[in-house]
């Protein structure tokens, strides 16, 4: 039986005067990306897009923004497009995640971010990321790199369950693949310390709640990780899965190492 739900943040809902706008905004401006604001009064505000790259990013002009809403405004909406070849017919979606600079700007300003896919036929509603936005329960979400995936599921265990705040870190798409000319990255490895964890080694006895496991999968790097909630189970969400609970022991072999949070005590268990 899945575990899959449709869950619901509402953005879309309390704003869907401006969400309809900048659907048809972003259809007017593919295969070029285009956004907007919206506003305190709910509508919608669009912007120019002056990336140098306009087809796959967005930029805005701080005039501009400045100009249209005094920086005060709700949210950001933004398109990603599809690249559609009309002498052969192939159609390459659009990247249905953020990518490591929308993650970046969203951090900066503090409002919901809104990304919506567009074909030459039309937009579809977004969806929403950042911290201001209602987050789903932890099992059972559908996976989306760097909205719902195995660090933001770590970041909301933490925090709903253990009362803990722990930063987000902007990573593209694949982050762990190597890409030529370019540094190897290695973003749990480097920023598990700078997060607050630190590296735990247990006995024969296994992992205590809380403990949180880092693995590679198909990977050269650390890519993974969930936490080990008791009674043999751990909790992490794989790409092109549902978040869910798996046997500690299944993952015992592609443990790299366990780490826990500095504020997390050897000896504390989750609520009842």
């Amino acid at each position: 039986m899945s575990l899959a739900f449709a869950f619901d943040d509402g953005l879309t809902t309390r704003w869907s005067a401006a969400v309809d706008a900048h659907k048809r905004h972003a259809h007017a401006e593919w295969p070029r990306e285009a956004g907007g604001l919206i506003l305190e009064d709910g509508s919608y505000a669009p912007l120019r897009n002056i990336a140098g790259e306009p087809l796959t990013e967005f930029e805005t002009d701080p005039a501009e923004v400045e100009a249209v809403s005094g920086h005060r405004y709700l949210a950001v909406l933004h398109s990603h497009c599809s690249v559609e070849d009309p002498a052969t017919g192939k159609v390459t979606p659009p990247p249905d995640c953020p990518s490591g600079a929308d993650m970046e700007a969203q951090i900066a300003t503090a409002v919901p971010w809104g990304i919506s896919l567009c074909l030459s036929t039309g937009c579809a509603d977004p969806f929403w990321f950042g911290d201001q936005v209602p987050r789903p329960p932890l099992l059972g979400r559908q996976f989306r790199h760097g909205v719902n995936d195995c660090y933001s599921l770590g970041r909301d265990w933490h925090r709903e369950v253990a009362g803990i705040l722990i930063p987000d870190f902007v990573r593209d798409p694949d982050w762990w693949q190597p890409r030529e000319g370019q540094p190897q990255l290695d973003l749990y490895r480097d920023g598990f310390e700078r997060a607050g964890f630190r590296r735990v080694e247990r006995g024969p006895e296994g992992p205590l709640p809380g403990d949180c496991f880092l693995c590679r999968v198909r990977s050269p790097v650390l890519n993974h990780g969930g936490i080990y909630i008791g009674g043999g189970l751990i909790l992490h969400h794989l790409a092109h899965q549902l978040s869910g609970r798996d046997p500690a022991a299944v993952w015992r072999s592609k443990l790299d190492f366990l780490v826990r949070h500095t504020d997390l005590p050897d000896d504390w268990r989750p609520p009842a």
